[in-house]
């Protein structure tokens, strides 16, 4: 990263280093792990047995490790700390949606399966926070989203705005 602001700014350092090498280097665990979900829900469903044998053998232990990944990591800055917390909370919600969601189909309970899909709702509401929040503090600190990235995830790789030059 090259960031002039960095030097004197320490939430655009935190910021900028919390994102390329902390939530980068977990990105591929939890987008493994939305694929396999994707894979066997929505239009993808065939059966409550493939749901289930996806989210025990694939989604919850990619998910878990993503989500310890995430609660390892360790920003200098209350700001991005707060962040950290946003996230971890949302995938927090996400890996207990899953479970409660395995829970369900396991014990053929509709209502542990509803819990757990609305768990995952609650989840994708908060990652939605996480990201805009995310966009509010690099906007705050000269950061920019990259191009293709900024539309594409939202793990994206800061780099200088153009107004800080």
């Amino acid at each position: 990263l090259s960031c002039s602001a960095c030097a004197t700014d320490p939430v655009a350092t935190d910021l900028a280093g919390y994102l390329n090498q902390g939530v980068m280097n977990l990105a591929e665990l939890e987008q493994k792990a939305l694929a396999r979900y994707a894979a066997v829900t929505g239009s993808n469903y065939t059966s409550d047995e493939s749901v289930y044998n996806a989210l025990k053998d694939h989604v919850v232990p990619l998910y878990r490790r993503f989500l310890d990944g995430l609660r390892e990591l360790r920003p200098d800055t209350s700001e991005v700390r707060d962040l950290n917390r946003l996230y971890v909370g949302a995938a927090q919600s996400m890996y207990d949606g899953f479970k409660l969601k395995m829970v369900g189909i396991e014990q053929n309970e509709t209502n542990i399966i509803i819990a757990g899909n609305q768990k995952i709702e609650e989840a994708r509401i908060q990652s939605e926070k996480w990201r805009s929040e995310l966009t509010a503090l690099a906007g705050k600190h000269d950061l920019a989203l990259l191009g293709e990235e900024q539309e594409s995830s939202w793990w994206d790789i800061l780099k200088p705005s153009s107004s800080s030059k």
